[in-house]
């Protein structure tokens, strides 16, 4: 894994950790979703 998407990552956890408590699952379930995306061979940015 690429520093840029190790950095990118701790930047949505951290944004993820101020929103409301209700808002966090959906959150936390999107990046969920893209790490997926990146292991499954698609880049980032999609």
């Amino acid at each position: 894994m690429s520093n840029e998407i190790v950095e990118t990552v701790a930047a949505e956890l951290g944004r993820i950790a101020s929103l409301a408590p209700e808002e966090q699952p959906e959150a936390y379930s999107q990046l969920q979703q893209k790490l997926q995306q990146v292991l499954d061979g698609k880049p980032w940015s999609e």
